[in-house]
């Protein structure tokens, strides 16, 4: 039985559609990866389980169910219960997500006095064990410090600690290793896998590398546009997929350890209108102009994506 099951899902700014017909479910114990390009609607998808999107933002139909018993999109007493306890996720905005007034160590200590899970003193060593487990140095002084007096990378350290210390049910984590080293984000993928293994935690991932997603996950969801395009196991999405998207982000992953072809056409940012549906095209001349000759175009062995109505790159 799935422990989180998303059915239709649809999440709209006013009469904007950006989240149209999600549907995905996640069981105990499994790593599903939710991927796609910037703006297909990953984090809006993870924020509506959470009852945590922006009040210009509404879901306007479809379901989503928490082991069995509907969740309350709108947030209020069920889901302040359930966040920390049950549900727990890693921000992508680790800087802003951390209250600059607040020491980290009671930050992440937070969920389990809240919950009722530890007492204050037991909370505070816990906390200060996780902060070590993330690879924060000397967890004990770095526990007194506030958010401003740690770097970026520090703050994403402590975040996944407070998601992680509670050992949450469901772990929603979007893109919980972008401001780490290497080495620190081998130690957090370890750390998060043992959750999985040995608690049974049901993990939800939203990433854009796809060597974590082939290490990591057991089954993959690949969003486009605001939709599902694709989801199966990792094995058949990297071996045979059958969408343009995974099969252009599958290649590309393979593609920067070898030399690419001369006859490559060259990658444009571009982004599709809200509510338009992909098509793949053969191929579009490329935009000109000094502003679009400076950004980078890595070759695309897969050819050219395109969309019914186009935008310019907002960093064009």
């Amino acid at each position: 039985m799935s422990l989180l099951e998303v059915t239709d899902l649809a999440v709209a700014a006013g009469s904007l559609q950006l989240v149209d017909g999600v549907t995905l479910d996640v069981r105990p114990g499994e790593v599903v990866a939710l991927v796609g390009e910037s703006g297909s609607g990953k984090s809006l998808t993870a924020l509506s389980v959470m009852g945590l999107l922006p009040e210009a933002l509404r879901v306007t139909g479809g379901s989503i169910r928490f082991d069995g018993a509907p969740v309350h999109v709108t947030g209020g007493r069920d889901m302040a219960a359930l966040r920390g306890n049950g549900l727990a996720m890693i921000f992508q905005e680790p800087v802003s997500s951390l209250n600059p007034l607040m020491p980290i160590g009671d930050q992440v200590a937070e969920s389990l006095i809240v919950h009722g899970r530890a007492t204050p003193s037991e909370a505070a060593k816990e906390a200060v064990r996780m902060l070590g487990r993330v690879g924060i140095p000397d967890p004990e002084r770095r526990a007194h410090q506030l958010p401003a007096e740690l770097s970026g990378g520090m703050c994403q350290r402590v975040m996944i600690a407070a998601a992680l210390i509670s050992r949450p049910r469901l772990l929603i984590a979007d893109e919980p290793t972008t401001a780490l080293d290497v080495t620190i984000q081998a130690q957090i993928l370890d750390l998060i896998r043992d959750l999985a293994r040995e608690e049974g935690t049901a993990v939800l991932m939203i990433t854009h590398d796809m060597g974590i997603v082939a290490e990591m996950a057991d089954r993959v969801c690949v969003m486009y546009g605001g939709r599902v395009v694709e989801q199966g196991r990792v094995e058949a999405i990297f071996g045979q997929p059958s969408h343009s998207i995974p099969r252009c982000c599958c290649a590309r992953s393979r593609a920067w350890t070898t030399r690419p072809s001369r006859s490559c056409s060259p990658f444009r940012a571009m982004f599709p209108a809200p509510g338009t549906g992909p098509r793949v095209a053969a191929s579009r001349p490329a935009a000109t102009g000094p502003r679009h000759s400076a950004m980078p175009r890595p070759p695309c062995p897969m050819g050219r994506i395109a969309w019914p109505a186009f935008t310019p790159c907002p960093r064009a």
